[in-house]
């Protein structure tokens, strides 16, 4: 198994020391762990948002450098970052990533203006249309980032904590520039990653499978795994299905990122 996304108490939302995390990593034999802390500047665009705690870089380095030091086992433990995407950080991002050596770097939107998707308040009288847009332009913007990143993380989060009576985002209405990020992922050789921290709605991971398909039948074939846990019991959680769904879609590997390389893993 591999588990590509996953957060300590380093993050504002973590519940786990990083200790915690990689003992359970390593009982459950990951072949692949990475650690992937929120950098989340985004949020000092927004009002509530901007009270959350900041990622402390150079202490979240300095812990998992140490528990990494200490570790024997056969899991390999990467050093990543979840960048919350908004395009004012772009140069910001740029120069954070020359600066550590991660593994890997997820990009990811959690805000639209500042706005975080998960307290509801964006969807408060605007329409579904106005906000799925925005959320897919973001998301192409977030693709034509000038900084090296390497997986584009749960695409449809805004529908997690949606409330429309068709939370969906693969409708009719948004197929042409879900069409356009998914063309842009694969000509920019991204991963996609399928995360299963979906527990708001009736959805299991996202991407929602149509846009996995889709993004298949187009080419792409770098997908990941991300339980995109934030404690113990969390990691790798409902990796089975992941499988099957991958399999059956005919996906046959997985991609993880060492040093930012990219690395092959057969899906079992």
């Amino acid at each position: 198994m591999i588990d590509s996304h996953t957060h300590s108490i380093h993050s504002h939302d973590g519940r786990e020391r990083i200790k915690t995390l990689v003992s359970t990593a390593d009982k459950l034999q990951l072949e692949y762990y990475a650690i992937t802390e929120h950098l989340d500047k985004d949020y000092q665009f927004g009002k509530k948002e901007r009270l959350c705690r900041q990622l402390n870089l150079p202490l979240y380095k300095k812990h998992f450098d140490k528990v990494k030091s200490k570790y024997s086992g056969n899991t390999y433990l990467a050093f990543g970052i979840e960048l919350g995407y908004d395009k004012r950080l772009e140069k910001y991002y740029s120069d954070i990533i020359e600066k550590y050596d991660f593994d890997v770097v997820i990009n990811s939107v959690h805000t639209i203006g500042g706005i975080e998707a998960y307290y509801g308040d964006i969807f408060k009288n605007t329409s579904q249309d106005e906000i799925y847009n925005k959320y897919l332009d973001t998301l192409i913007d977030l693709v034509n980032a000038p900084y090296n990143y390497n997986i584009v993380s749960h695409i449809g989060y805004i529908t997690r904590y949606a409330n429309y009576e068709n939370n969906c985002l693969y409708q009719d209405r948004f197929k042409a520039k879900i069409d356009t990020l998914l063309t842009l992922i694969i000509a920019k050789d991204k991963t996609l990653e399928i995360n299963t921290h979906v527990h708001k709605n009736n959805m299991e991971y996202l991407p929602e499978y149509d846009i996995l398909k889709r993004y298949y039948e187009l080419g792409g074939r770098n997908i990941t795994f991300s339980s995109d846990a934030h404690q113990k019991e969390q990691i790798a959680e409902k990796y089975d299905l992941a499988v099957e769904v991958a399999k059956e879609i005919g996906f046959s590997e997985w991609t993880v990122y060492k040093k930012q390389i990219p690395h092959k893993i057969k899906i079992d």
